[in-house]
């Protein structure tokens, strides 16, 4: 997802697919069939654990809520997505609090803000790591990013996200790996 940074010149990051993520309900269960995107079930689960839901706001208020959330917290700093690379985790126009994490701490699944080497900022999902850093990609893209998170690059994790409208998916894929695996429930309970 390309964020912009509230200022005077928002700030666009990347081109990015289009394609969503649909679901199909199947007999008496949900399944979730990827047209485009990340179709392991396995790091689609690590995503929804470790990725924030995002909280239900009115209508122009993602930001401000954003932003007041992310003033209380130290180093951390609000972001607005612009893009179409997490959909259908993060709709377009969800704005999102990334907060400060150490290198060491990151884990498969959370969605991290990095900058490219071309200075835009992207929020994408840590799917591996390899010897220069993490491979992220964004939830509705075919490949992982070309470029690495790293030390020199990381912005932080994203803590908190704010929306209009939650999406069928992660209610739908939430609820189903929950019933798969009862110990998630907790975390999921919120979507």
């Amino acid at each position: 997802m390309k964020y912009a940074r509230r200022s005077s010149t928002l700030l666009s990051l990347g081109h990015l697919g289009r394609v969503a993520l649909m679901l199909a309900v199947v007999a008496l269960g949900l399944t979730v069939r990827a047209e485009a995107g990340i179709k392991s079930q396995r790091q689609l689960t690590a995503i929804i654990t470790q990725t924030p839901a995002p909280r239900l706001v009115a209508e122009g208020q993602q930001l401000k809520q954003a932003e007041k959330v992310a003033a209380g917290m130290p180093g951390a700093i609000a972001f607005l997505g612009i893009g179409e690379s997490m959909e259908p985790l993060y709709a377009p126009n969800t704005a999102v609090v990334v907060k400060p994490i150490a290198y060491d701490d990151i884990k498969k699944g959370m969605t991290l803000v990095y900058v490219k080497s071309n200075g835009r900022r992207v929020a994408h999902s840590v799917i591996g790591e390899t010897r220069g850093g993490y491979l992220v990609q964004g939830v509705n893209n075919d490949e992982a990013d070309a470029e690495v998170v790293n030390e020199d690059n990381l912005i932080g994790v994203v803590v908190e996200a704010y929306a209009t409208t939650d999406t069928d998916f992660r209610r739908g894929f939430g609820h189903r790996v929950a019933a798969q695996d009862k110990g998630l429930t907790a975390v999921l309970s919120h979507t």
